[in-house]
C-alpha cells in the first residue's frame, strides 16, 4: 500500500507538471501567432506603403523628366530671341542710315518736305521692338529661374521619398526576419509540446501496468492467504489445539492432581451454594 502511494504521488506529481507546463507552452504558442498576425498586418501595411512610395517616386522622376524637358526647351527658345534680337540690332544702323538718305533725297525736293517725317517714326518703332524684345527676354528668364526652383524642390523631395524608401525596405526585412524567428521559435515549441505529451502518455502507460501488476499480485497474495474470520471469544480450557506442547501437557499433570478452572469452581459454587 505504501508502495501504491508512492507511486500514485510521483504520478501526480509528474502529470500535474507536465501538464502545466503544456498549458504554459499552448499560452506562448497562442501569444506567438496573435504576434505574428500583427507583424504580417505590418508587413503588409508596409508592402503597401512601399508600393505608394514607389509610385510616388516613379510620378516625381517623369515629372522632374519634362520639366527637364522643359527647361531644355525654354533655354532653346531664349538662345533664340537673343540670336533674333541680336540680328534685330544689327540691322537698326542699315534702317537709320537708308532714312538719312532718304531725308537728304527729300530735302533737295519741296514737294516731298511732308514725306520727310516718317524717319522719326521708324526710329521710334525700332526702339518699341526693342523693349518687347527685352520684355520677352526677361519673361523666359523668370520662368527659367523658377523652373530650375521647382526641379531643385523636386531633386529634394525625390531624395527625401528615396530616404523613406530605404528605410522602408530595411524594415520590411528587418519584420521578416523577425517573423522568422517567430516561426522557427513556435516550431520548436510545438515540437517540445509533442514530446511531452509523448512522455506524458508513456508515464500514464507505466502507471497503468504498474497498477494492473499490484492488482494481480494483490489478487493471487488473496488466494494464497486463507480469508480472515471474525473472532470468537473461545475459553482457554477449550482452546486446547491452539495451544503450545508444554502449556497442553502442564494443563493435563494440573486436571490429574485435581486442579479445577475457577470458572468452574465459580460455576459449581453457585450450583452447591445458591
Amino acid at each position: 500500500m505504501k508502495l501504491n502511494e508512492e507511486w500514485d504521488h510521483i504520478y501526480h506529481s509528474t502529470s500535474v507538471g507536465l501538464q502545466q507546463r503544456v498549458t504554459a507552452l499552448e499560452e506562448e504558442s497562442r501569444a506567438l501567432k496573435q504576434l505574428n498576425s500583427r507583424l504580417l498586418l505590418k508587413v503588409e501595411h508596409e508592402q503597401n506603403k512601399r508600393e505608394y512610395y514607389e509610385q510616388t517616386l516613379m510620378q516625381e522622376l517623369k515629372k522632374n523628366q519634362h520639366l527637364q524637358e522643359y527647361v531644355r526647351l525654354l533655354e532653346s527658345r531664349l538662345h533664340q530671341t537673343d540670336l533674333q534680337q541680336w540680328t534685330r540690332g544689327t540691322q537698326t544702323p542699315d534702317i537709320s542710315g537708308s532714312s538719312d538718305s532718304h531725308l537728304v533725297q527729300s530735302s533737295s525736293k519741296p514737294s516731298l518736305d511732308g514725306r520727310s517725317t516718317p524717319g522719326l517714326p521708324v526710329s521710334k518703332s525700332s526702339l518699341r521692338l526693342a523693349g518687347m524684345g527685352v520684355e520677352m527676354q526677361s519673361d523666359p528668364v523668370r520662368e527659367v529661374q523658377d523652373l530650375k526652383e521647382q526641379l531643385e524642390a523636386l531633386r529634394c523631395q525625390t531624395k527625401i521619398y528615396e530616404a523613406d524608401y530605404k528605410t522602408e525596405q530595411k524594415d520590411h526585412e528587418r519584420m521578416q526576419q523577425e517573423n522568422k524567428r517567430l516561426r522557427r521559435r513556435e516550431a520548436d515549441m510545438r515540437q517540445q509540446m509533442a514530446l511531452l505529451q509523448e512522455q506524458l502518455k508513456v508515464y500514464e502507460d507505466d502507471f497503468r501496468k504498474e497498477r494492473s501488476d499490484k492488482r494481480i499480485l494483490q489478487r493471487l497474495l488473496m488466494k494464497k492467504s486463507p480469508a480472515e474470520k471474525d473472532p470468537v471469544l473461545v475459553h482457554r480450557c477449550n482452546n486446547e489445539q491452539d495451544r503450545p506442547r508444554s502449556d497442553r501437557r502442564k494443563h493435563r499433570e494440573e486436571q490429574r492432581g485435581g486442579y479445577v478452572c475457577p470458572k468452574h469452581c465459580e460455576h459449581h459454587g453457585q450450583l452447591d451454594f445458591p
